[in-house]
C-alpha cells in the first residue's frame, strides 16, 4: 500500500528528488510549488505523514490533515515547530531525527566563529568590489587558538561541537541547566560554569539550546551587559533565544566584537535584517545542518521509522507527547 507523505516546507526540485531518492516504492511524496496556505491545505488532507522541516504544522494545519497518523521532524527542535497539544488531541505520533544535525551544527557553528572572527563576509563583499583590506582588521580580528569558548547547553550539538574545538587548542566552558554523566567533562576536556561566569570570560559564546520559556531571550541587554569587549556571539539554536533589539544596540555600540547568525526572531525576516549593515556579522539563513550529507543520511532514517510506524513497530527517537 503506498503512503502519502507531505513534505511540509517548501524548497527546490533538486532537494524533492533527494527526498523521493530515499523514500522508495512505498511512499508517495507531496510536495509544494508555492508553499502559500492554500496550496497547504490542499495537499494536507492527502497526506498519511508529514514530514517537517522549517515550516511550523501549527493546530490549523493538523485538523486539515484527517488522514494524517504521524509525524516525522526532520531535525530536533519540534518544541517551537509542532504543536504538540494538537497532536495530542489526536493521538498522532511524532518522533524526531537527531542523525546528522549535531554533526551539521557543529561543524556551521565553527564556521560562523571564523568567518565572524575574521570578518569574512565584509571582506569577499569589498573584494569583490575591488577593495582592498590588507591591513584593515588585523588589530580586531579573532581566532579561535587560544581563545576562551563559551558553550551554552551542552546536549548533542555541544558535545560534537566540543569534540571538533579540541584541536583548536581552545579552552572551552559550559552551562547547562541539566547535570552531565560522570566522566563527560573529563572526555570533551570542558569545565562547567555558571552563566554569568560564561557570559564575563568568553572570548566566542555559541548557543546550543532549545526554544523554551526558560531560554526566549536569555541573551538580552542585562546578559550582553555582562560580556567583554570583544566578544563574538554564535547562534545556531533558535532565534528567539536573542534579543535581536539588544544585540543590535550592543553592536552598534561596540560592546561586542562580532556576532555569527543563523537563526532570528522572525524567518525569514520581512526585510532585509537589521544585521546586514555591520560588516563584523556573518549570516546565514537558517541552513547550519543543511548539507546534502547530512540530509540523505536524515531521510534515510525519516523513512526507515516511516517503515517502522506503518509496520506497527516501535520507531525510534519518539517523543513522548503525554
Amino acid at each position: 500500500m503506498t503512503r502519502n507523505v507531505l513534505y511540509f516546507s517548501l524548497a527546490g526540485e533538486d532537494f524533492y528528488d533527494l527526498v523521493r531518492a530515499r523514500a522508495g516504492d512505498d511512499y508517495r511524496i507531496l510536495t509544494m510549488t508555492d508553499g502559500d496556505e492554500a496550496e497547504q491545505h490542499r495537499l494536507l488532507p492527502e497526506a498519511d505523514a508529514i514530514i517537517v522541516g522549517g515550516a511550523r504544522l501549527d493546530g490549523r494545519h493538523i485538523d486539515a490533515a484527517s488522514r494524517l497518523k504521524v509525524v516525522l521532524h526532520q531535525g530536533v527542535g519540534y518544541h517551537d515547530t509542532v504543536d504538540t497539544d494538537a497532536l495530542m488531541k489526536r493521538q498522532i505520533r511524532l518522533a524526531v531525527t537527531p542523525d546528522g544535525t549535531s554533526e551539521g551544527v557543529a561543524e556551521h557553528t565553527i564556521m560562523l566563529m571564523l568567518a565572524a572572527g575574521r570578518r569574512l563576509a565584509f571582506q569577499d563583499a569589498e573584494m569583490r568590489e575591488g577593495r582592498w583590506h590588507s591591513n584593515t582588521f588585523r588589530a580586531t580580528a579573532r581566532q579561535i587558538m587560544g581563545s576562551t569558548i563559551g558553550i551554552i547547553g551542552l546536549g548533542r550539538i555541544g558535545k560534537e561541537l566540543a569534540k571538533r574545538l579540541a584541536p583548536f587548542g581552545a579552552r572551552v566552558i559550559y552551562t547547562d541547566i541539566l547535570e552531565m554523566e560522570p566522566g563527560i567533562e573529563q572526555s570533551l576536556g570542558v569545565e562547567r560554569v555558571d552563566l554569568d561566569t560564561l557570559l564575563a570570560t568568553s572570548d566566542f559564546i555559541t548557543l546550543h539550546v532549545p526554544l523554551t520559556d526558560l531560554t526566549r531571550a536569555m541573551i538580552n541587554r542585562d546578559a550582553l551587559s555582562k560580556v567583554r569587549p570583544g566578544t563574538i556571539l554564535i547562534n545556531c539554536a533558535r532565534g528567539p533565544v536573542v534579543s535581536e533589539t539588544a544585540l543590535v544596540e550592543a553592536l552598534e555600540e561596540g560592546r561586542i566584537g562580532a556576532a555569527g547568525l543563523d537563526v532570528y526572531e522572525v524567518e525569514p525576516p520581512p526585510e532585509t535584517t537589521a544585521f546586514a549593515r555591520f560588516p563584523n556579522v556573518v549570516l546565514t539563513p537558517h541552513n547550519a545542518p543543511g548539507t546534502r550529507d547530512v540530509m540523505e543520511l536524515k531521510f534515510r532514517r525519516i523513512f526507515e521509522n516511516a517503515d517502522r510506524f506503518f509496520a506497527g513497530e516501535r520507531m525510534e527517537n519518539e517523543i513522548s507527547l503525554s
